[in-house]
């Protein structure tokens, strides 16, 4: 690697004397600051020495070209130069291409050896014309950092064509779905722009597109990017801003049509339009992030940061046009493209994707409501079911009452005048008023009780009442305020009665009672105890005569879910305690064994031949 060598102005054709005025330089060298304004050719020389002659063959190899034309000479004699590789360069830069000559052995000598380089060039003032370090040894080792940077080119213009190609697509696809997202529209066609620009740029392109279209493409790789990124990180940041886009979209038409209508020198305009791209950046991210709704969303901070990253690029080019930046530093202009790519195609996607998720947690939260409304809806229509069959039941029931009433109660009414007109059978006209009263109890038992247990008990004692006066018997009575009592249906209430006037049939007929005590109070569990208290003879529970009816009351009062119990001694009375829970169970049948129904009320007043 040689970094010193010497320079001379000259027009020769071949390269100058040692005569001549040579200068000492060092590389890389400028010659807006060793030959400023000079516009024409210059010589450069190095001077080596080899050991001995080689057998092998050498190269010379330029990192980047920086004159109009490069030739070189080796001990006087022409081995290639500029005119010998393809005239491209690096997107946005004013660097030329490398340069590789090999050198055949037998123009090498032991001992002295003169590498002559002659430049042409302009006088440019942001021109970066001169020499650059120059790289010479066996062509084998040369040939790999020419190859490696080749290499580097070419994959990272592969890459950036595969990735804005690859987004592109993904960003096309994304807004056919969604055709409203104009952020998603705006990004896939800048994306497949990049794409076809760089796929015709590429070194490995199939056609020769013509050189304005080249330039044009170029422009737009180099320097129509930066307005597109303040665009696009508008857009996402929701700010409808339309003079300020027609601005943007005039200022990238403008740099696109440069090389048809600019004047002067292109290394001077394109300084300039980096000079404009590096303060739109800024002045960009600095709006957007002042103007965007807070707090701002991870997505447009993301895009604010690739908006200096590109400006940090750009800059970094920018420094090496003034000198601030030596020439052959490594070019990392270019990365501009590849910080766009990602930093935008992240951000936005991700926004989309946010956005979508949002959409869906949306929807299922929706789902959720409308479940639970269809839940609530079918809950009412239950309900409403439910209404409307206790309706059925109630005017059923009302029928029923009526008939029985308007029936079998005018029968029985019509039945008991008529023996007590003609003044028949004492044990028939007993029998007939017994049978009436069982028909009220029956008919009371299907009135609705809303769970009032209470009107319940007091409905019985208006129907007990008149037959114990008949007796002699005296009734107490005691019903505190009891609460309510779920699921007291007519079922229900029918079996409570049942209970309660077996124990007062059992009273009147067994035990020879003078009073009888019904207490009914609320009991810890929340239902009620009913307690039926007589002062009679008493009997032995663990024999109790046949016809006491005891298991018939447990099994009725099993199946509405209450408890029966019965405590007596012999000469001491008889205390029945039945135990009703707050909400009863369900009664199906009326027969609760496999015998006829015992009639409760036969005998509660005396018969002759009663037991």
């Amino acid at each position: 690697m040689f970094d010193n060598a010497e320079f001379v102005l000259g027009t020769d054709e071949r390269p100058p004397v040692d005569s001549a005025a040579w200068a000492q330089v060092s590389l890389p060298d400028e010659w807006r600051r060793t030959a400023p304004g000079f516009a024409g050719q210059g010589w450069y020389r190095i001077q080596f020495e080899l050991a001995r002659a080689p057998t092998t063959m050498h190269a010379i190899h330029l990192a980047y070209q920086r004159s109009q034309q490069v030739d070189y000479f080796v001990n006087g004699n022409l081995v290639g130069g500029s005119r010998d590789v393809t005239a491209r360069n690096v997107a946005g830069t004013l660097l030329g291409p490398q340069v590789y000559v090999t050198v055949p052995p037998h123009l090498l000598r032991a001992g002295k050896n003169v590498i002559h380089v002659r430049m042409l060039a302009t006088s440019a003032t942001a021109a970066l014309h001169g020499l650059g370090q120059v790289n010479f040894g066996e062509a084998r080792e040369v040939r790999k950092g020419y190859i490696r940077g080749l290499e580097q080119e070419t994959q990272v213009q592969r890459a950036f064509f595969a990735m804005a190609f690859a987004a592109g697509l993904i960003a096309l696809c994304l807004w056919l779905a969604r055709r409203g997202d104009r952020v998603m529209l705006s990004l896939a066609i800048t994306y497949l722009s990049l794409a076809f620009a760089t796929a015709w740029l590429s070194p490995l392109r199939w056609v020769e597109l013509p050189p304005v279209i080249r330039e044009i493409l170029r422009v737009y790789l180099s320097y129509g990017l930066p307005p597109l990124s303040v665009l696009l990180c508008q857009r996402t940041a929701s700010l409808r801003w339309w003079r300020f886009e027609k601005a943007l979209w005039a200022y990238l038409a403008a740099v696109m049509t440069l090389p048809l209508w600019g004047t002067g020198s292109g290394e001077e305009w394109r300084l300039a339009v980096d000079g404009i791209n590096i303060l739109l950046l800024l002045a960009g991210a600095a709006i957007i992030s002042f103007h965007a709704e807070r707090p701002l969303r991870w997505s447009v901070i993301l895009q604010l940061v690739a908006l200096f990253l590109m400006g940090a690029l750009i800059l970094s080019e920018y420094l090496r046009y003034f000198g601030w930046v030596s020439p052959d530093t490594p070019i990392i202009r270019h990365y501009h493209i590849l910080v766009m790519i990602v930093g935008f195609g992240t951000a936005i996607f991700a926004d989309h994707v946010l956005s979508v998720w949002r959409a869906q947690k949306t929807n299922v939260e929706l789902e959720r409501l409308v479940a639970e409304k269809a839940r609530e809806i079918e809950a009412n229509h239950a309900r409403v079911e439910d209404a409307m069959r206790e309706q059925a039941l109630a005017r059923e029931r009302q029928r029923i009452i009526a008939d029985m009433h308007d029936g079998l109660g005018a029968s029985l009414v019509a039945l008991l005048r008529f023996v007590q007109a003609e003044r028949g059978d004492p044990y028939i006209e007993r029998r007939v008023k017994e049978s009436l009263q069982e028909l009220r109890i029956a008919i009371d038992a299907l009135e609705p009780s809303e769970g009032n247990l209470g009107a319940v008990l007091g409905n019985l004692r208006y129907r007990l009442e008149p037959l114990l006066e008949t007796t002699g018997i005296r009734l107490e009575w005691e019903v505190a305020e009891l609460p309510r009592i779920e699921a007291l249906e007519p079922t229900g209430v029918f079996a409570l009665q049942r209970i309660v006037l077996e124990a007062f049939a059992n009273a009147l007929k067994h035990s020879g009672a003078t009073r009888i005590h019904l207490s009914a109070h609320p009991a810890a569990n929340g239902g009620v105890e009913i307690r039926v208290e007589d002062n009679g003879r008493g009997f032995d529970t663990s024999h109790p005569s046949a016809g006491l009816g005891l298991s018939n009351m447990r099994m009725r009062a099993a199946r509405i879910g209450a408890q029966v119990e019965i405590s007596s001694h012999i000469g001491s009375g008889t205390i029945l305690r039945l135990l009703v829970p707050h909400q009863l169970a369900g009664y199906a049948e009326d027969r609760v064994s496999g015998k006829p129904e015992p009639r409760v009320l036969h005998g509660l007043m005396p018969m002759p031949g009663a037991a």
